[in-house]
């Protein structure tokens, strides 16, 4: 790994365990084993550095999701794609943190479309999959399926962290739950 990369890893590990106002760029260089001002040679600003680490979140988080997205049908996919998120939680907490903990959302309405990019957008396109043409209410059910799954993340990750029980289980059965509800309200 290049210094780059150690100072971005760094960041992400800091704001994991100390949460964003506990970071600073000399404790970020003190994990690196450089001196604070050397963090300038890589990065303009603390809050460029800061944007990096949650880029890479982010593409790391979409990268999962990608990856979980498998299935015949829209449904599958939907339900293997809010699982991802939990595995992505639970295999990648100092990320999972700082993404969806530690930085809260640009966008203040429903009038305003999700970044393209955001893994909420990814979600959004399985659930309107799901849906089907014609349906307005894509962003109610996918407010629901980010609510269910991140909820049992951050449990998963804070308070239920040396807790024995099968989430993933426990929130497909949830999720499926919701679906068939929703299935049904729309078959009407």
């Amino acid at each position: 790994m290049s210094t780059l990369d150690d100072l971005v890893q760094a960041c992400t590990e800091l704001i994991a365990k100390d949460g964003l106002a506990a970071f600073s760029l000399r404790k970020v260089a003190e994990r690196v084993g450089i001196k604070a001002p050397s963090i300038y040679e890589h990065f303009a600003s603390k809050e460029a550095l800061l944007g990096e680490a949650r880029r890479s979140a982010t593409v790391a988080l979409n990268e999962s999701l990608l990856a979980h997205c498998k299935g015949r049908g829209a449904r599958q996919r939907l339900v293997s794609t809010a699982v991802g998120y939990l595995q992505f939680a639970q295999e990648q907490p100092s990320l999972f943190a700082l993404l969806l903990m530690e930085t809260p959302s640009r966008r203040r309405s429903l009038e305003e479309p999700p970044d393209k990019n955001s893994p909420y957008a990814f979600l959004l396109a399985r659930v309107n999959d799901f849906l089907g043409e014609g349906q307005r209410n894509g962003e109610v059910l996918s407010f629901g399926i980010w609510s269910l799954v991140h909820g049992a993340a951050v449990l998963r990750h804070t308070h239920l962290k040396e807790f024995s029980a099968p989430v993933v289980a426990g929130t497909r059965k949830n999720l499926e739950a919701l679906l068939d509800g929703w299935q049904s309200q729309t078959s009407k």
